[in-house]
């Protein structure tokens, strides 16, 4: 599998993410990157410093787009965080634990060398917390538990696949809204690259 790429937030990316997130409590000062873009421009994914306040933060990708955090507010109404539970139980256990780790690598790139050093040998519980945990905080090794598709969702945009990737897809649909306009995404968009 190819390495995570993503590109330097553009001017407006963190206004943009800002208004996107509406009443979410989302800190942009965290926002490292965007993953990925949607055809008109606007952040879907944001790329997130693992660190907030001198604690892990609970993704290192972020589902900025309002339009899909919608669509999986209502899926997680409809019980749906259970329903991907049970798909990833059958038979994904392996490739659960692969995308974890390689969450978890990402997550340790994006501390940087000197900054994972430092929490290596000054900070032991905090190291173990960001080294033994994937997405959401999730524990590897363990039973298969999925807490939030909003998450579970960007981790899958941002690399690039996902064990669950047909249950999400298939539930999802399509993954960009047809017009943005009625979305809160700023009045000068971005260029598409």
């Amino acid at each position: 599998m190819p390495p995570v790429f993503f590109e330097n937030p553009l001017e407006g990316d963190l206004v943009s993410t800002k208004r996107q997130a509406g009443t979410r409590n989302f800190d942009g000062r965290l926002v490292r990157g965007v993953s990925r873009r949607c055809r008109y421009g606007f952040p879907q994914v944001t790329v997130c410093d693992p660190m907030r306040k001198g604690r892990p933060f609970p993704t290192v990708f972020w589902l900025s787009c309002p339009w899909m955090s919608k669509r999986i507010d209502e899926l997680e109404s409809g019980g749906h965080v259970r329903s991907l539970g049970e798909y990833l139980s059958r038979g994904k256990q392996e490739e659960w634990k692969t995308f974890n780790l390689e969450y978890i690598l990402f997550r340790v790139f994006l501390l940087g060398y000197a900054r994972a050093e430092r929490i290596r040998r000054e900070r032991v519980a905090l190291w173990e917390a960001l080294t033994s945990t994937g997405s959401g905080g999730i524990r590897i090794g363990g039973d298969i538990s999925v807490k939030c598709l909003h998450l579970q969702t960007a981790s899958m945009i941002g690399l690039g696949w996902h064990p669950g990737e047909e249950w999400l897809f298939g539930n999802l649909g399509e993954l960009e809204c047809g017009d943005p306009e009625g979305w809160p995404c700023p009045e000068q968009r971005n260029s598409v690259r």
